[in-house]
Formats: structure tokens, C-alpha cells, sequence
């Protein structure tokens, strides 16, 4: 278990340890204020990992704004906050993607995946009702 301290999360850095606190200490933690935001590392990166495989299962075109914000938290996940020069005026397929990525801001890396797995999620049923 890694503690950190700053945001008061827990984390869990395996499989198998995320099995075996669900299965022996679930009832134990829910009644622990202090550990209500354990989160498994390798969980949401496997997640994360399955949800860029459906992307690419998709057969429609979900448009240009959903690109856009599916770039912005693929490199939020990835790389974090936006870390690079805002492109010229002229490139505006490049100002577009800065914008989208630097519009999240100082979201978290974990929070950035979540997001990104939950829209994936959408789009792959939208498409599944038609």
C-alpha cells in the first residue's frame, strides 16, 4: 500500500492485493473514513489500456469535438497537465488539440484515465443503439 499523503489517498500497486483487500477487508474499510478513496494502480491503467482498444473498434465517426476531448484526456492521462507552448494563430488543427488538452488543467493523471475510460463507454453504446 503507497500513502499519499497530500491528497489522503491509498493506493494499491497489484492485482492480486486488490483482490485480497476486496475479498478479506471490504467490510473492515467501508466503516474506515480514512480509507474511502483506495484505488487500484494497475485496475485503471487495465481499464484505461481496454478502453483505447475499444476506441479503435468503433466504426463511426464520433466528430470532430469528441476527438478533440478524447485527445485532451489521452494526454492528460498520459503526460499530465499541458506542458507545452501554445501553437501560432495559423495552425489551427494544432491550437485546437492544445486547447482541448489545456483546457482540463490541473486534473489528475488517475482522474484524466477515468474520464477518458467513461467516455469511451458512451460513445461505444451510442453506437451499439444504432
Amino acid at each position: 500500500v503507497v500513502s499519499t499523503q497530500s491528497t489522503g489517498h491509498y493506493y494499491i500497486t497489484n492485482n492480486l492485493s486488490c483482490r485480497m483487500l476486496s475479498v478479506v477487508s471490504r467490510n473492515l474499510l467501508t466503516r474506515t473514513a480514512r480509507f474511502s478513496s483506495i484505488r487500484c494502480f494497475s485496475d485503471v491503467n487495465s481499464r484505461f489500456e481496454a478502453a483505447q482498444a475499444k476506441l479503435n473498434t468503433l466504426t463511426e465517426d464520433p466528430g470532430n469535438a469528441a476527438k478533440l476531448k478524447i485527445y485532451g484526456l489521452f494526454k492528460q492521462a498520459n503526460t499530465g497537465p499541458c506542458n507545452i507552448p501554445k501553437p501560432g494563430g495559423f495552425n489551427f488543427v494544432a491550437k485546437a488539440k492544445y486547447d482541448a488538452w489545456k483546457g482540463l488543467g490541473d486534473m489528475t493523471q488517475d482522474q484524466a484515465k477515468e474520464e477518458y475510460i467513461s467516455f469511451v463507454a458512451e460513445l461505444a453504446a451510442a453506437e451499439a443503439e444504432k
